[in-house]
């Protein structure tokens, strides 16, 4: 299926078989192609932490406002940015890596390397934030387009109290939780939504207020 086919016709779903589990290594698969995902100088600050232990599920539930899908769905992975993956030995390793592995040379990986530390060690702890939303979000979109294209269905989640979870997932302030994730195979599916029309959406060179 393609691309353009997977966004025509995905659907948030919010009624999961709760009998139907994933194989661990499916959703190991589905992570490892999902971090193939564009990020800001490839400093790989995505995190997916897996919640499928039931009583963990079911702690969860009223935190996120009593959302079914929070205990129905085969897993709930919480999408997380690692506000470490800024630090200068986080960034020299990563180039490190890549100039063992034969992608560019001496000179590309000090210089990207040093490009990258520059450019974080002068933002905000917002920008920061800005930053590993972005990177974050753009991971999230590839593991729900890998999960449908491998035939489960999905819901994003924002609806949670983010103090309350990080307080019962024991989840520091190393780390910034962007969303949650629900997977799954749907009992019922999700409704169609109306989008406005591209001609509304799409500007060129300056932006009006169309709508």
């Amino acid at each position: 299926m393609s691309v353009q086919s997977i966004l025509e016709k995905r659907r948030s779903v919010r009624h999961f078989d709760s009998t139907y589990t994933i194989r661990p290594e499916v959703l190991t698969s589905l992570i490892e192609s999902a971090s193939k995902s564009p990020n800001g100088n490839n400093i790989q600050a995505t995190r997916y932490l897996i919640i499928d232990e039931p009583d963990l599920r079911r702690a969860l539930l009223p935190i996120a406002f009593n959302q079914q899908q929070v205990t129905d769905a085969s897993a709930l992975v919480v999408m997380l940015g690692d506000y470490r993956a800024f630090e200068q030995d986080n960034i020299i390793k990563i180039h490190e890596e890549g100039f063992q592995a034969g992608f560019f040379d001496e000179s590309l990986r000090d210089y990207l390397a040093n490009a990258a530390i520059q450019y974080y060690a002068t933002k905000s702890n917002e920008e920061l934030k800005l930053e590993l939303t972005r990177d974050v979000s753009l991971a999230s979109m590839s593991f729900i387009l890998l999960a449908n294209e491998a035939g489960f269905e999905t819901i994003t989640m924002s609806g949670y109290n983010s103090a309350q979870l990080k307080t019962t997932l024991n989840i520091s302030d190393r780390y910034l939780d962007v969303m949650l994730i629900a997977i799954g195979k749907s009992t019922k599916n999700g409704h169609q939504t109306v989008r406005h029309p591209v001609n509304k959406i799409m500007y060129r060179n300056t932006i009006t207020s169309l709508l």
